[in-house]
């Protein structure tokens, strides 16, 4: 083998590795948004997604007890007698941003308790042949992978992103069977064999490795993958719902304390009503 033939594949090498580096890549970011995050949310809401809209709807009530109570009192320091259905009006309008808010956080809480995840705990070995099959289709289909575009190969790689993140084995293995035809991988590789064009090759698949990794590293480090994190946490979870138990009681506290005064003034103010007209 003279220079020029080792050269040339000792690049081919280097690109493979680059390109099964960015195979990786992509495959674990595809776990993480097909299968780790939907789990997440669901075991978020499982754990305390409940709380925390009970909170958000106790933050919403608490909060138009309160400011029923500062309208009537602004009224009667007017020199008026609390005008109630106004003051509904304008709570309506002032606390509808809010209520907008609450009602899409339920809908929200809603649709992670409905999610599609698949088996909760699949065994290992249909675990590890669902990972295999579609690490498989993604070198397959891939173009950041297997160096060939397409929209067939488009098409049939949104397919076992879809079968993946529904835990769909059987899926997966015949969209196996029905994509051997696309050839095998890194075949363009064989059909450079000019050492300029071939390290042209390797320096845009490092640039792009390097872009896949540093997008791994940032969905790695993700709002939802801390959650993740800190739901395995036992005592992190404790903490926190104990945390929203008292915070929904003292939103009832407050909103109670409130219509107590509220009753109270209303009471006064009959009290002080000229009677006979």
């Amino acid at each position: 083998m003279n220079g020029t033939t080792q050269q040339v594949e000792r690049l081919r090498d280097q690109i493979r590795s680059a390109r099964e580096s960015i195979l990786y890549a992509i495959v674990r970011m595809d776990e993480i948004r097909l299968r780790q995050i939907p789990r997440i949310q669901v075991e978020y809401a499982l754990k305390l997604g409940g709380l925390e809209q009970e909170l958000l709807e106790a933050e919403l009530s608490c909060r138009r007890e309160r400011h029923r109570l500062a309208f009537a009192k602004a009224q009667v320091e007017g020199g008026l007698a609390p005008q109630m259905d106004l003051i509904e009006r304008e709570l309506d309008e002032e606390l509808s941003p809010l209520e907008a808010m609450v009602a899409q956080a339920r809908k929200d809480y809603e649709r992670a308790l409905a999610l599609p995840v698949g088996p909760l705990a699949p065994s290992s070995a249909k675990l590890a042949e669902l990972r295999g099959l579609y690490q498989r289709l993604v070198r397959r289909l891939h173009p950041s992978v297997n160096g060939g575009e397409g929209n067939k190969r488009t098409t049939f790689f949104l397919l076992a992103q879809a079968a993946y993140h529904n835990g769909a084995t059987e899926a997966l293995r015949t969209l196996e069977v029905a994509t051997r035809h696309l050839g095998y991988e890194n075949r363009d590789l064989d059909a450079i064999a000019s050492v300029d064009d071939l390290a042209q090759e390797l320096e845009l698949t490092l640039i792009e490795e390097g872009v896949v990794r540093e997008r791994l590293h940032e969905l790695l480090d993700c709002e939802e993958m801390r959650l993740g994190r800190l739901l395995s946490n036992q005592g992190w979870v404790k903490t926190r719902t104990a945390e929203l138990c008292r915070s929904i009681e003292e939103r009832h506290s407050s909103q109670s304390a409130c219509a107590g005064e509220l009753k109270a003034l209303l009471r006064n103010c009959a009290r002080k009503e000229p009677t006979g007209r």
